[in-house]
């Protein structure tokens, strides 16, 4: 696998850009707690607004206020090299593409599927970074995801729900926000990793490594908790959590139950999905577990297996599975087939990560975990204690 310089604040594992097997970028498990109903916005009926120098023009103030936390677009050396894919993408080139995607959803039974389209584009290591649009057109990325919401609204039969997630932490959303007509669900993406000084994990001043204060900022950091929550209610879009899970590298914070115990009562008190990754961190079985339905859990597992392996870890049958197209790849059947092909009898309702333009830039896999292999929920039995604890617990509330 090769590599590239680390995004600050991010030498995340990113296993399998290059290869349609791998599908990851930004999986996990799906733990839904459910209590409201999530809605979804009919496709917009007026023509794409002109592009202007923000495309905060029509954001009321106190959402403008909230998506301006974060790295501002004025900021030394914030504009990268412009994409050229992502400027036609918001010119309209892809939506032929985007408008196939759709149907192909719709004829294979996912027309319900939840679409993360275009994720973490607050940073800077995708295409579709809002920080590659050109300077004299900063809203670039959100005319794209309009086009391609459009395009694949316009499909018969659909019903699909739109994410638009952003990475903690990192620019300012201002940019990229669509507006509200083109999102059903809001989300950003929390790990229990870095925090403290030079993108190490924050300490006690015995040596200990502080889970609280990494709590803390997790709530408060723009594009936190605190953050996602106060979208949620100013747009009032359901808030969702794509990633979310442990981290055992050298910057993470360990055997933590404590963090999965705060994250599944965050997603419950707040009606939020949450997506833990769970990729290689399970076993791996062929067939469903029996036991009750975990309503709205769910897990990605780099296939139907993986999410079976999570499953019979908590005790029952999850409801969601989430798998990503290849980022490296154009949208297209050719593409999307593959994966679509090994959940139509899964038994579970897909989660699909979606590329905005195609990633052209090498995979970053930061530092090596401790060990020959990633490592298994199996055996940390407080963590995986904890997550049981905490998602029973959801069901009896």
């Amino acid at each position: 696998m090769t590599r590239r310089a680390a995004a600050p604040g991010r030498p995340r594992a990113r296993p399998g850009v290059l290869a349609a097997v791998a599908l990851i970028a930004a999986a996990g498990i799906i733990v839904l707690v459910l209590g409201r109903p999530i809605t979804r916005v009919s496709p917009a009926s007026s023509p794409l607004p002109p592009t202007g120098p923000s495309s905060s023009l029509a954001v009321a103030p106190a959402l403008a206020a909230l998506l301006r936390q974060g790295t501002p677009d004025t900021a030394s050396r914030y504009w990268e090299k412009p994409s050229a894919a992502l400027e036609a993408a918001a010119a309209g080139a892809d939506d032929a593409r985007f408008r196939a995607l759709g149907a192909l959803l719709v004829k294979d039974g996912f027309g319900g599927a939840i679409i993360d389209l275009g994720r973490e584009m607050t940073g800077g290591w995708y295409n579709w970074s809002e920080r590659k649009c050109p300077r004299a057109e900063p809203g670039c990325y959100a005319l794209a995801w309009r086009h391609a919401v459009d395009a694949m609204r316009s499909v018969p039969g659909q019903h699909f729900r739109f994410l638009w997630t952003v990475y903690p932490g990192s620019a300012a959303a201002i940019d990229a926000w669509p507006g509200a007509s083109y999102v059903d669900l809001v989300g950003t993406d929390i790990y229990d990793w870095y925090g403290g000084p030079r993108s190490t994990y924050p300490h006690t001043a015995s040596g200990q490594l502080d889970h609280d204060a990494r709590w803390r900022q997790v709530l408060t950091q723009p594009g936190g908790l605190d953050w996602l929550a106060q979208l949620s209610r100013l747009t009032g879009k359901p808030a969702a959590i794509p990633e979310w899970g442990l981290d055992f590298h050298s910057f993470g914070g360990q055997d933590d139950p404590a963090f999965i115990t705060r994250m599944l009562g965050w997603l419950h008190a707040h009606h939020a999905i949450g997506v833990y990754w769970v990729f290689q961190h399970v076993t791996p079985d062929q067939a469903v577990p029996p036991g009750p339905l975990l309503g709205g859990l769910g897990a990605f597992g780099g296939g139907p297996a993986g999410v079976n392996g999570l499953g019979l870890l908590l005790g029952g049958r999850l409801q969601y599975a989430e798998s990503f197209l290849p980022d490296d790849q154009p949208v297209s059947d050719s593409s999307a087939q593959p994966v679509l092909a090994a959940w139509q009898q899964a038994g579970y309702q897909l989660i699909l990560g979606v590329p905005l333009v195609p990633l052209t830039v090498p995979s970053y896999n930061g530092p090596p975990e401790p060990g020959p292999q990633p490592y298994q929920l199996a055996d940390y039995p407080d963590a995986l204690a904890a997550f049981r604890q905490g998602v029973f617990a959801a069901r009896r509330s």
